[in-house]
């Protein structure tokens, strides 16, 4: 018997919707819940899904598996349409994410790379770069989702990368100078300024008509 597979991430593993099926979503900042990036929510993804897949179990697969809320919170989405998941695959776990899949989950938790006990934290190096699509994390304001890069004064470095205290001030500065070389760079190629409006998606604490390169400017200065 196939058991389907549904990914987490599209860029890894390519969906067929028929042995493969793509979730999209991601957890919001400061809350225990996820949301879609997409028009179609949460519920309407797992609805759908749940109808298409023959039989009643699937396999999820992710990039990393690191606590595991959010795998355990689309476990629970699932089992409430009759689907069980079986198994979970992932490139990369953390040995607490590794334990809790391997005790709970008929097929457990398969992974390339089982990170030691002794490893803090893995990074992306995408969410360090300010306006770069799918980076940072989504966060809840009074006007909507917006997205936050994992530095100062964005957001916080120490809970999103684990980056010690002492050094959240030289570290999110280093990301913006690397931020603000990669936006000229982009201006210079393509003959104009880009200003936040342009960008894929809305960060935090700043306006659509801003320049790009002038925000990160600003923001260094206030650091």
């Amino acid at each position: 018997m196939i058991i389907p597979i549904v990914s987490l991430d599209k860029i890894y593993i390519k969906p067929d919707e028929e042995n493969i099926f793509y979730f999209d979503c991601t957890r919001i900042e400061g809350e225990d819940r996820i949301t879609s990036r997409k028009q179609e929510s949460i519920q309407e993804q797992v609805q759908r899904i749940s109808k298409s897949v023959e039989g009643n179990k699937i396999i999820l697969a992710d990039d990393v598996v690191f606590s595991g809320s959010v795998l355990r919170k689309i476990i629970d989405y699932f089992m409430k349409e009759g689907i069980e998941v079986v198994g979970i695959l992932a490139s990369i776990s953390t040995k607490d994410g590794y334990d809790y899949f391997n005790q709970n989950l008929e097929k457990g938790l398969k992974t390339n790379i089982l990170l030691g006990e002794d490893v803090l934290d893995q990074i992306c190096e995408r969410d360090f770069y300010f306006g770069i699509a799918g980076s940072g994390i989504l966060v809840k304001t009074d006007s909507g989702l917006v997205k936050a890069p994992y530095f100062e004064p964005f957001g916080n470095p120490n809970v999103r990368a684990s980056i010690p205290l002492p050094d959240v001030k030289s570290f999110s500065k280093g990301c913006i100078e690397r931020s603000i070389a990669l936006w000229n760079e982009i201006d210079r190629l393509q003959g104009k300024k880009t200003c936040i409006g342009d960008l894929p998606e809305k960060i935090i604490g700043t306006n659509e008509d801003e320049e790009v390169v002038k925000v990160l400017k600003k923001k260094g200065r206030s650091l």
